[in-house]
């Protein structure tokens, strides 16, 4: 190999939680296992037309408590991004994400 071609590693880390909230994320559904399946759902998280998510204040307390205790940056602001995939199990083609302004970095 030519000494001319220096690489250098770089590892992220994406860590996905379950928190304990009684409502899902972005609705007011029950968050209850064991229940007849389609349930638990409405227009939000069907996606169906006009309907608007709003975020459970709960869970974004408890995500802001995990980012304090992993010393990470809280952003000031920060926001929500619809990303588009194509699969079968996921009837509304898209998925509420962060990307580039999330809401805490830069911890442990």
């Amino acid at each position: 190999m030519s000494e001319h071609f220096q690489y250098k590693v770089v590892v992220g880390l994406e860590i996905h939680v379950q928190l304990c909230t009684k409502s899902k994320m972005f609705c007011g559904c029950a968050v209850e296992f064991g229940q007849t399946p389609n349930s638990r759902v409405c227009p939000v998280c069907l996606g169906m037309p006009g309907v608007l998510p709003v975020m459970n204040k709960q869970a974004l307390e408890y995500a802001v408590m995990v980012a304090l205790a992993l010393n990470c940056e809280i952003a000031k602001f920060t926001k929500w991004d619809r990303k588009s995939y194509y699969y079968p199990d996921l009837p509304k083609n898209y998925q509420i994400s962060q990307y580039d302004l999330p809401l805490s970095a830069n911890g442990f």
